[in-house]
């Protein structure tokens, strides 16, 4: 995330609910540059405009932006860095290898089936998006791509990228396939971050 985005979530962190002039206002950035990134955290699902606020009798009314309940973690991250640091310290790359696949496959929760891959990841996909990944696939020629518009674990990521290899691994268990990280938080055309999976075959 950028330095300008993760501004404007602290901000709206103390103050709630501001417009994009009031938030440009007070971080000194022009109303246009708020409203982009705005829009990038609004489609990363942290942030959502929940009403609007007429400047006064003339103006035409602009719309508050506020933290989603989701964004408002409390200590979760510095209690999950924690259990993760105790999980994981002083444990061979095989048994990390071994705990991220146990962890993985409690949160997939899956049903072994024979169900045809486009099933299967129709339901993949309604489960990653239970757990906030904003999630969805797409069909190619050399094999399905799994694309996460979010990532649920981006404040602790850059201390603990081993998550990365246990979302490949969630993927495994809820595709019964073999799953490749093969681009991390890159960017598309807008500026908004995501993730890129390709689905291999064994």
């Amino acid at each position: 995330m950028t330095s300008s985005r993760q501004t404007i979530l602290d901000f709206l962190e103390n103050k709630r609910a501001a417009t994009p002039l009031e938030i440009g206002q007070a971080l000194h950035m022009t109303s246009a540059n708020v409203r982009h990134h705005l829009a990038i955290l609004k489609t990363e699902g942290v942030v959502e405009a929940v009403g609007e606020r007429t400047p006064g009798k003339r103006g035409r009314p602009a719309k508050l932006f506020t933290l989603t309940s989701l964004t408002r973690q409390h200590n979760l991250d510095e209690l999950t860095k924690a259990l993760l640091d105790e999980l994981l310290n002083q444990k061979s790359p095989a048994d990390q290898q071994a705990l991220l696949q146990q962890i993985a496959r409690i949160l997939a929760n899956p049903s072994k089936t024979s169900d045809k891959m486009s099933q299967r990841l129709y339901r993949a996909i309604h489960r990653l998006n239970a757990m906030h990944y904003n999630a969805h696939w797409e069909a190619h020629a050399q094999a399905p791509f799994l694309i996460f518009r979010h990532c649920p674990y981006a404040r602790i990521l850059p201390t603990h990228p081993v998550l990365c290899k246990m979302d490949a691994l969630l993927i495994q268990e809820l595709l019964d396939k073999p799953a490749q990280l093969v681009e991390k938080l890159a960017k598309d055309n807008l500026g908004a971050i995501y993730c890129k999976f390709i689905i291999k075959d064994q």
